[in-house]
């Protein structure tokens, strides 16, 4: 019997290029870590997302650029009909245009991540999303701007493991005289020693290939350097989430209240003692068994509890 030879997995890439040659229209499921998903219409890249990078509605609402209250009315209002974009262009608050190009930074940004990676995927036809069509891209151009974004990455810094880690500003700086750009700033003022490039784009909404590159070139240029591998709480894998989600949720037992001791039997009333006269003292036992001498505190005479009690009687 000759030996099996290993079944390597098609990059997502290749993986979509019949789909699209055959103009389906659907939504393409990526069933391992990162998740996310890319949507055709009649064989045309509509929308790619990801849930570790910053989406549509991160870029616009994260940036300052759109209230979080308008973004959640349009989503609730359109969801159901695939028009969120539409419905956010009614607000007057941003142009068609300028939605165009969030989703087109959306989309090329999940392309990034996405494309060359060996992911299992699950096709549901006739899925639209909701967001609505709001440009349609071939597959090749797709691949040629992911192509040309990791050209730029590797010509800025050769490392990719600066991607993934997390960034630390340098503690002395090379020269006397550092300039940075507005973007490079933002970077460098983010950096908390824990954020990742990733991390440092969702905080400041913007598109993780923008800042990875800034990160690039600052580590480059000595201002930064990678710390340990910091994968954000976002990356975690789609099938995690949902093998957490399928376990029951076991619901905790009501605490017992305790059980109140029985109630003491009421004392016996005793005489109110007379006008300057003290109430008797409680007395210990004092054990038989031992000689006087041997007894150490146990042992209290007569005599020192009278001159107690008179001692007591005198400071009233």
């Amino acid at each position: 019997m000759l030996p099996t030879e290993p079944v390597s997995v098609p990059r997502l890439r290749d993986v979509l290029e019949p789909w699209c040659a055959a103009g389906m229209t659907g939504a393409v499921r990526v069933l391992d870590a990162p998740g996310g998903a890319v949507y055709l219409v009649e064989g045309q890249i509509d929308h790619v997302e990801c849930p570790v990078l910053s989406g549509v509605d991160r870029l616009l609402t994260a940036s300052g650029r759109l209230p979080s209250e308008i973004w959640r009315a349009a989503l609730l209002a359109g969801r159901s009909q695939n028009r969120v974009g539409a419905e956010l262009v009614a607000t007057g608050l941003l142009t068609s245009a300028e939605l165009k190009a969030v989703v087109l930074l959306a989309l090329y940004d999940a392309a990034l991540v996405l494309f060359d990676a060996a992911l299992g995927v699950q096709f549901e036809p006739g899925v639209r999303h909701p967001m609505g069509t709001q440009c349609v891209l071939d597959l090749v151009v797709v691949c040629r701007e992911v192509d040309r974004r990791k050209r730029m990455l590797a010509a800025a810094y050769p490392d990719a493991a600066i991607d993934t880690a997390a960034v630390l500003p340098v503690r002395r700086l090379p020269d006397q005289f550092v300039a940075l750009t507005a973007l490079q700033w933002e970077v460098v003022a983010n950096a908390d020693r824990r954020r990742s490039p990733v991390d440092l784009a969702r905080l400041l909404g913007r598109d993780a290939f923008t800042i990875m590159l800034e990160v690039r070139r600052l580590a480059r240029a000595g201002l930064v350097e990678a710390g340990r591998p910091n994968p954000s709480a976002a990356a975690e894998s789609v099938a995690t989430v949902r093998a957490r989600a399928a376990v029951p949720v076991v619901p905790a037992r009501p605490k017992r209240r305790p059980t109140p001791p029985p109630a003491a039997e009421p004392a016996e009333p005793r005489e109110p003692a007379e006008q300057g006269e003290l109430p008797e003292l409680p007395r210990r036992p004092v054990p038989t068994d031992m000689p006087p001498q041997s007894r150490g505190f146990e042992y209290c005479s007569e005599e020192v509890l009278v001159r107690l009690r008179t001692g007591l009687a005198a400071m009233r």
